[in-house]
């Protein structure tokens, strides 16, 4: 039985090869209007430069800005293939999370986002200022707490 995957939605939010974050590149938007919940995990690549400001935008479309939501986050607690690459940080909250380098480059970073956090607005996107960096980032996100049972869950992207 596919027990996880009835109850989760697995959503890419940028291709296998990720995307290159350049001034504001945002990753493929998400609708949580049927979901209580979601994570999403990005992979950060050896080439993150800089400091990079990460928001979770939210709107009532696809892509829209109306405002950034609240998150939490953690940060895995090594370079990605090594010994506590999956152990996470300790939970904490921003609504602009910047992205040093030192400290993100070559880790996975775990956004938490509830349907609370979302002021009413259907329709969350994960944007990086890019003033002051670069590098790859892989994401991909998983709805949780479907508001209506299905064996097969609907899609999340526009």
């Amino acid at each position: 039985m596919a027990e996880f995957t009835q109850q989760n939605l697995i959503v890419p939010l940028t291709d296998q090869d990720g995307v290159e974050i350049t001034a504001n590149t945002e990753l493929d938007s998400i609708a949580l209007n049927k979901y209580g919940h979601a994570t999403i995990v990005l992979m950060f690549s050896t080439t993150l430069t800089g400091d990079n400001v990460l928001t979770v935008e939210r709107g009532a479309t696809d892509s829209a800005d109306t405002s950034d939501a609240t998150f939490h986050y953690r940060v895995g607690g090594a370079a990605i293939g090594s010994a506590n690459c999956d152990v996470l940080a300790a939970d904490a909250t921003s609504a602009a999370l910047t992205l040093t380098a030192a400290t993100y480059q070559n880790k996975i970073l775990v956004l938490e986002l509830d349907v609370d956090e979302m002021a009413g607005y259907d329709w969350a996107t994960v944007d990086f200022d890019g003033t002051a960096s670069g590098g790859t980032v892989t994401a991909i996100a998983i709805l949780s707490k479907p508001r209506y049972a299905e064996a097969i869950l609907d899609t999340a992207l526009a």
